[in-house]
């Protein structure tokens, strides 16, 4: 998909509006520093829908601070450029992502559970922050996940949970839960299914009742392709 500086997303009907991410750096610190924290997610979260609407070249640090009760002046304080939040932006919905994905595939319940946890958890959050995954699709083309730009934290807790997922396949082919099989292949088969699903209901504009019911036809024949028992 060509980039351009036209909106990306319309807000269609059933859209939903970033949740508030996780909190994780300021549990245990004092009540100035949670303040700066929420101040700063809340200036991501509006940074986000900038970026989504206008796209990078599109929106501009006057926008953004203006949106989130800033100065420019202030802003740039902050984020020294919109490259760098830009960058923050991704990255931190990035980590946030993954970091939840890899909580769930470490459950210590059957596959057939963890597959649905996983699975139902990125949709959930897609429709929370569907923003970020219109950032997504429009820095990738639609070609699918690429968060090398976004910093080595972010790219590493990619690999470890595509590891954990590698890893959670191969136990249940272990343990007779699924069709015997290269767990690496399996992996590539649910993750690029769901990226495709995603990216295509990010360009067509669907709303968060297409993306759960799409997901939840894609869950059934994943499943069914895996061996793996109907859900209760």
């Amino acid at each position: 998909m060509a980039r351009s500086d036209t909106p990306l997303v319309a807000s269609p009907a059933g859209a939903v509006e970033p949740a508030p991410r996780a909190d994780v750096r300021s549990e245990g610190s004092d009540p100035r520093e949670r303040a700066r924290e929420a101040r700063r997610q809340a200036l991501l979260e509006t940074a986000e829908r900038v970026f989504a609407e206008r796209g990078f070249a599109g929106a501009t640090m006057a926008e953004i601070a203006a949106r989130a009760g800033y100065s420019a002046g202030n802003l740039y304080n902050v984020f020294t450029s919109k490259e760098a939040l830009f960058h923050e932006v991704c990255r931190d919905a990035s980590e946030q992502l993954h970091r939840e994905q890899r909580r769930l595939l470490r459950e210590p319940a059957p596959f057939g559970e963890r597959l649905t946890l996983t699975t139902e958890h990125l949709v959930d959050f897609c429709i929370a922050h569907r923003s970020f995954f219109a950032i997504y699709v429009r820095t990738t083309g639609g070609a699918g996940w690429n968060i090398e730009s976004y910093g080595d934290e972010a790219l590493r807790m990619e690999r470890e949970t595509e590891d954990d997922a590698i890893r959670s396949f191969g136990r249940a082919m272990e343990m007779g839960e699924i069709l015997p099989g290269d767990p690496i292949v399996c992996q590539n088969l649910v993750n690029g299914a769901f990226q495709r699903l995603i990216v295509r209901w990010i360009q067509n504009e669907g709303t968060a009742d297409d993306l759960r019911k799409q997901a939840r036809a894609l869950l059934t024949l994943l499943r069914r392709a895996l061996g793996v028992g109907d859900a209760s």
